[in-house]
């Protein structure tokens, strides 16, 4: 797709892998919607946009909220159309089920599911208008497998995926395409890598570049990218076929380890506070 002086709206955008995906747009010359809770961090991304080639609109909103979402929609169209959507925002909270408040599952739901779904079906009727337009969802490997300790999370991320799978179908003929990036353990920015552990071992880490060229391929057509460092999928249909699988294998891959730990030291720092 191409994006020179396009309107491009991102979510998530003062940080993570918002940052590395904002740089991106900006080398191919987007004018980018850059929009999330930190005025500071938007700024700071905005400037490295503009260094970019790119433009740059900050919009100080929460995509959790009816208003926030509300002002973002309002102040995107009003530059113009939008020729793509990259739904990056994303909230986790790493610990048991038991140990959630209703607050904290609730806000997960809120920025990780129903944010994207209710901004997508704003910003669909321009597109399809115009029979121009493309929807990169950014989603997780969680989407894809059980991720224990962290099942609020992953609950959102499968149900994102199914969201665009079944969109973009149902999209077919119009000119708009919508698709999903799926990362795994991301070494160098994000969620996991703010935690400060390895991932683990027989998983490995991947680079930042290999989730920003994914959302690329998305906005350029492709309908999944699964960012791996090795192929996954025989595996994932593998725990299809043979249900009670998925215990074992991610026992064997050492992960389930890695992740009770991340949720003991999330509940450690919980309780500090």
């Amino acid at each position: 797709m191409n994006l020179a002086s396009k309107i491009v709206l991102l979510t998530g955008a003062s940080r993570g892998i918002g940052v590395a995906i904002a740089r991106d747009l900006g080398k191919a010359g987007a004018h980018v919607v850059l929009t999330a809770r930190d005025l500071a961090g938007l700024e700071r991304v905005a400037a490295d946009v503009r260094s970019a080639g790119g433009q740059a609109t900050l919009v100080v909103a929460d995509v959790a909220t009816a208003e926030g979402r509300a002002a973002i929609v309002a102040a995107v169209e009003a530059l113009g159309p939008v020729a793509a959507f990259v739904s990056n925002a994303g909230l986790e909270v790493p610990t048991a089920v038991a140990d959630q408040t209703p607050d904290q599952i609730e806000k997960q739901v809120a920025v990780n599911l129903l944010a994207p779904i209710l901004l997508t079906r704003a910003l669909l009727p321009g597109m399809i208008a115009r029979k121009e337009g493309s929807i990169a969802l950014v989603s997780s490997m969680s989407g894809k497998s059980p991720t224990p300790f962290n099942a609020i999370y992953a609950a959102t991320k499968h149900g994102l995926n199914g969201f665009a799978s079944s969109l973009r179908i149902e999209l077919d003929g119009t000119g708009v395409h919508a698709g999903v990036v799926c990362p795994s353990f991301v070494a160098d920015a994000g969620m996991w890598h703010d935690t400060g552990l390895a991932a683990p071992g027989m998983m490995r880490e991947v680079p930042l570049a290999k989730v920003v060229a994914g959302v690329r391929a998305v906005l350029d057509g492709k309908g999944e990218v699964l960012v791996t460092p090795t192929p996954i999928r025989p595996l994932l249909a593998l725990a299809q076929l043979i249900p009670g699988l998925d215990g074992p294998v991610l026992r064997a891959l050492g992960v389930m380890d890695t992740l009770k730990s991340r949720a003991r030291t999330t509940a450690e720092k919980g309780a500090a506070h």
